[in-house]
């Protein structure tokens, strides 16, 4: 593996690194938000609908809300 990196200097391999972190980290994040957009359905909207079925507007309202603020996509 060091001769791979022979020829590289410090910089270069600093900025490498940096980059593979940055890109593991994002990666990382992504999965993170997509377990939490479905969390918003599955504590806010299922149990809002069970509990208080007649309060249809309410529950897409917490919804939409708990969606927006972990930078969900909105459902149409």
């Amino acid at each position: 593996m060091k001769a791979a990196w022979k020829g590289w200097t410090r910089t270069a391999r600093l900025a490498a690194l940096a980059a593979g972190v940055f890109g593991f980290a994002a990666s990382i994040t992504a999965f993170a938000a997509v377990d939490r957009c479905e969390e918003c359905r599955t504590n806010v909207l299922e149990p809002c609908q069970l509990y208080t079925p007649d309060a249809r507007p309410s529950c897409f309202m917490q919804y939409r809300a708990c969606l927006t603020a972990y930078g969900c996509q909105l459902e149409p």
